[in-house]
């Protein structure tokens, strides 16, 4: 219905009486000698049409621009975003604008006149006829949330903001109720979904917010429970607050990969509460972006796993421990055993399985009881693992029986391997052998021992058991308190290894070693020195050479008084050398053993050697290997330089097979460098073997050290070296090791080879 008041196209009634008024005036009773002239008159009437004009004009401006300003205020009242409705004394809606008829589902003329409390929602209906009652009674404005109809009936949630007012106080009508209404279904949505964020936030998992820097926005209260963490401690601070220092930097590295890439990450990591507790958690963390993608926030949620991993850990105790001694099982062994094997085939070195079986332990059962014999199981346990490294197992499959399985780490010859083994087994047994106090009761006791290695040819692991079982009997067979071997050959190899470790001790003493002396020869062909070779002239098997006993003296711990030895007999030798003009300009040098380097006194060592032979420091060199140099960097530069102001003589020999770094190489203070003889072999026919040598001349130069080219064989090999700057050479070119009495004669008459 168009309210629109009339436009006025005609002037108004008060515009009419006022031109009424002048006429009469003009037509008054003035006498006729009073009146103006005509044309007087006709003036005025004139200025009065004008007037009445502009009075006309104007009131047609206002008149437009009152109903302008009434189309522009239907127009925001009809399409404003929220709904106006009148509602009169009777609750019947007297107004509506074109937004509340549509929200109500209706067109606006069939809303009004209508009961608006039709509108609200059943469930509301009492509630908002006790709010429209007291709008009425008390004036003031008031709000209240409730559902509504809508479009075919559907409900929809509305906020009705309502205030009393009067339409007209001159004709005292009752006064009229204004509702506005305004939608508020999508934040009733928001605020649903808030809540049930919220609700799922303080879940009992803890969760944490970060920032893109890992910055913690918020926590909530499980968070607080796992890690100890208060929110006030928390927000504001680093996530890194809760690691433990566990985890290395590429488990962090590997991390945040999978969140750049994926969004995601999760995994069991170790983290540290408040309290200084390391514990097991299960993290996930998600990547959520912000309203600019380039920003992202990190949620974390996170699980104390710590009941859990107790439990795991456990069962995995139950199903893989022996409950007595705590040692593994037989079914943990197994697996073990299979791990070991596979090593084993893949990097060709022995490992070895021991089965121990304790020797009369009937006995302590039958006198002192099964619960003392707990007790020496238990004993026994701790003593065989005191006895082997960290990477071996030792296992208990049951009874007195016992399993040792030394790792797939011994040497890749089979004699030596068992020789590794035998030692350990023996320490096995005097540790076993050492007297229990059980009960109050001394007790001794002894073991037998069986040992098979895995070597090449055992391929399952029941084998392997079945094979140490059979040299254990042979053990016990063979009076007990012993070990066997399951390769009969392996043993009796032990056993002449046994007896020539016996004999190298005793050689020592009996002064059955002598030097051998390879010539160091120069450019020019002349002798420059020797090195010392030592051999071992054995009273039945005749000379030895340093391959077949060196092995089994570092083994045996021989080898800091066999080193000793060479070094007081090279020194002599220098000393007898200086006596004689043919000989007294010769170096001789001397290899020193890793052994020896690591002694604490070496440089003592090697000064009194000099000294008590009288022998010149500066004729001595001190040969080495590059991974003694590199073992500790620090203590062998400050051996080095105190052995070099005495003036001795420091070489690096067999470069080039080791992993010495060139940055030690230029730290330690060297004079010599000697080229391995396995790339002067190749060097004539080898391209790369020649390029590798020339480049270790070059080296050897540019550091301005002497370069010796050692198993030079041939002629064609001396030139090449000779051609590319190679200062001196050592090999079968010029003859074997031989006696110092040899070597003196050749010097004596100034031959070389």
């Amino acid at each position: 219905m168009d309210r629109r008041p009339p436009r006025p196209d005609k002037p108004s009634s008060d515009a009419a009486r006022q031109l009424r008024a002048a006429a009469e005036a003009l037509a008054g009773a003035a006498p006729a000698a009073a009146l103006p002239a005509p044309t007087e008159i006709g003036h005025e009437l004139q200025v009065h049409r004008i007037e009445l004009e502009m009075q006309n004009e104007e009131l047609r401006r206002t008149q437009a621009a009152l109903e302008a300003a009434r189309d522009r205020y239907l127009d925001l009242y009809d399409f404003a975003p929220v709904g106006y409705v009148t509602l009169d004394a009777e609750g019947l809606v007297s107004q509506a604008n074109l937004t509340a008829a549509t929200m109500l589902g209706t067109d606006r003329a069939t809303l009004l006149g209508r009961r608006f409390v039709g509108r609200v929602a059943p469930a509301d209906r009492d509630r908002w006829i006790r709010h429209a009652q007291a709008l009425r009674e008390r004036g003031e404005p008031r709000r209240v949330e409730l559902a509504l109809l809508g479009p075919d009936g559907q409900r929809f949630e509305a906020q009705l903001d309502g205030v009393r007012a009067v339409c007209d106080d001159r004709d005292g009508s009752p006064p009229v109720l204004r509702i506005t209404i305004t939608d508020i279904g999508e934040r009733k949505r928001a605020e649903a979904e808030l809540r049930l964020a919220a609700t799922a936030f303080e879940s009992q998992e803890g969760m944490m917010i970060t920032d893109a820097q890992g910055v913690i926005a918020r926590v909530n209260t499980a968070f607080t429970r796992i890690t100890g963490y208060s929110a006030v401690e928390a927000v504001g601070r680093g996530a890194r607050l809760l690691q433990s220092g566990r985890h290395d930097a590429g488990f962090y590295a590997q991390m945040w990969e999978s969140l750049h890439r994926n969004g995601t990450w999760q995994g069991e990591i170790w983290n540290r509460r408040k309290s200084g507790e390391i514990y097991p958690q299960w993290l996930t963390i998600t990547a959520v972006p912000d309203d600019d993608p380039a920003v992202v926030r990190y949620v974390g949620t996170m699980q104390d796993i710590s009941l859990r991993k107790a439990r795991e850990e456990e069962i995995a105790r139950l199903a893989y421990y022996d409950p007595l001694t705590g040692l593994p099982n037989r079914r943990l062994m197994k697996d073990r055993l299979h791990q070991a094997l596979a090593i084993s085939a893949r990097s060709q070195r022995e490992g070895a399985l021991m089965f121990i079986d304790l020797d009369r332990f009937k006995a302590i059962n039958d006198t002192l009881g099964h619960a003392q014999g707990d007790v020496l199981l238990q004993r026994v346990a701790q003593r065989l693992t005191g006895c082997v490294r960290a990477g071996d197992t030792v296992a208990r499959p049951g009874g007195d029986e016992f399993v040792v399985m030394l790792a797939a780490d011994l040497s890749t010859a089979p004699v030596r391997a068992a020789g590794q083994a035998q030692l350990v087994g023996e320490k096995i047994l005097a540790e076993l052998h050492r007297p229990y106090l059980i009960g109050g009761h001394r007790w001794h006791g002894s073991a037998s021992i069986g040992i098979a290695l895995f070597g090449e040819h055992v391929i399952t692991v029941d084998e392997l058991l079945r094979r140490a079982d059979q040299a254990m009997y042979q053990a016990k067979a063979a009076g007990r308190n012993t070990l066997r071997f399951y390769d009969a050959a392996i043993q009796q190899a032990l056993q002449q290894r046994s007896a020539l470790e016996a004999q190298l001790q005793a050689a020592i003493g009996h002064g059955e070693f002598m030097l051998h002396y390879q010539k160091v020869v120069g450019r020019d062909e002349h002798l420059l020195g020797a090195e010392a070779l030592v051999r071992w002239q054995h009273p039945q098997r005749g000379l030895v050479a340093p391959n077949e006993f060196i092995t089994l003296a570092e083994d045996a711990g021989l080898m800091p008084a066999l080193g000793a030895w060479v070094l007081d007999a090279a020194c002599a030798q220098l000393a007898a050398w200086a006596a004689d003009p043919a000989t007294a300009g010769l170096t001789l040098s001397v290899n020193v053993s890793a052994w020896q380097w690591r002694e604490p006194h070496f440089v003592a060592l090697v000064l009194d050697a000099l000294a008590r032979h009288g022998a010149r420091a500066d004729r001595l060199k001190l040969e080495l290997t590059e991974s003694q140099l590199i073992e500790n960097i620090d203590g062998t530069v400050t051996m080095m330089q105190a052995l070099k102001a005495h003036g001795i003589g420091l070489s690096l020999d067999d470069f080039g097979t080791g992993y010495a770094s060139l940055d030690y190489l230029k730290r330690l203070p060297l004079d010599q460098m000697k080229v391995d003889r396995s790339f002067v072999q190749d060097a004539v026919t080898d391209a790369r073997a020649q390029a590798i040598v020339h480049a270790i001349v070059d080296l050897g130069r540019n550091l301005g050290l002497t370069v010796v080219a050692e198993g030079v064989e041939t002629r064609a090999q001396r030139d090449l070296l000779a051609g590319q700057g190679c200062h001196a050479f050592q090999g079968e070119l010029y003859g074997r090791p031989v006696p110092a009495q040899d070597l003196y004669r050749a010097a004596r008459r100034g031959v070389v080879a």
